[in-house]
């Protein structure tokens, strides 16, 4: 069974409302461990088959403030670790920086030596639309590469 380690950042609940979803759908397939970046140790990647990255878009193109320090702490754990990432936004702010998150995480972790098992699942508006669409394909598909 993969060990799946899921760091997510969320101040408006849109990205928590997605990785719960994402746990709920993968925990009977995989073992899973949730925590939100403020609280999370660089180490928690160290056991992890696959490392989850989620965070929302704030402002125009940047990430929530804990997930930057998060980044830091991590950096030098990433080399050749397996990586997907969950990017959302919302049109109604920047539009032209929708789900900018994502790209950043993504660049992050190729940056560092990481490898990007799938590419991000990215939701450009509030994700109670979406979620029993979007984030089980994604799901599935995360676990067919790890």
């Amino acid at each position: 069974m993969s060990k799946i380690f899921i760091a997510y950042s969320s101040i408006g609940g849109n990205t928590e409302l997605t990785v719960q979803k994402l746990v709920e759908l993968i925990k009977d397939r995989s073992e899973v461990t949730l925590k939100r970046v403020d609280i999370a140790n660089a180490e928690d990647i160290n056991n992890a088959d696959c490392v989850v990255l989620a965070s929302p878009t704030y402002g125009q193109g940047s990430l929530e403030v804990h997930f930057e320090t998060y980044l830091k702490l991590i950096k030098s754990l990433i080399k050749d670790k397996k990586f997907a990432v969950i990017g959302l936004g919302d049109s109604k702010y920047y539009p032209e920086y929708l789900t900018e998150s994502g790209v950043i995480l993504e660049e992050f972790i190729k940056q560092n030596g990481g490898h990007i098992v799938q590419p991000a699942l990215r939701i450009g508006m509030p994700p109670i639309k979406f979620i029993d669409k979007l984030v089980p394909r994604w799901a599935e598909n995360l676990l067919t590469k790890i």
